[in-house]
């Protein structure tokens, strides 16, 4: 016999949570996104390790920033676009001539 599984609670209303400082919220986000975000992060880096901690960086950024969400844009878009600044971010780094030796 099939368990009853419980009502899929939206990203929008786990942000909310997420700004009330519920980490069940966040972990539940990180569940439905970690692996989309390492794929993007991975795609720009290919260095496993980089986009890994990329991923960490982009949910920990979002612990902070869920205070300010407004619900203008998906929370999926707003982690998105974090993730790929940071992996932007890490491979203009990388390719800097003064980081070179």
């Amino acid at each position: 016999m099939l368990e009853p599984q419980p009502p899929i609670v939206a990203d929008a209303v786990l942000m909310h949570r997420l700004a009330k400082r519920d980490s069940t919220a966040l972990v539940e986000l990180e569940r439905r996104h970690r692996g989309s975000l390492y794929a993007q992060a991975y795609g720009i880096l290919t260095d496993a390790i980089a986009a890994e901690r990329v991923v960490r960086d982009a949910f920990a950024q979002l612990w902070f920033a869920a205070t300010q969400y407004t619900g203008s844009e998906s929370p999926w878009t707003l982690l998105r676009d974090m993730a790929r600044e940071l992996a932007r971010a890490e491979r203009a780094l990388r390719e800097s001539p003064i980081r070179r030796r």
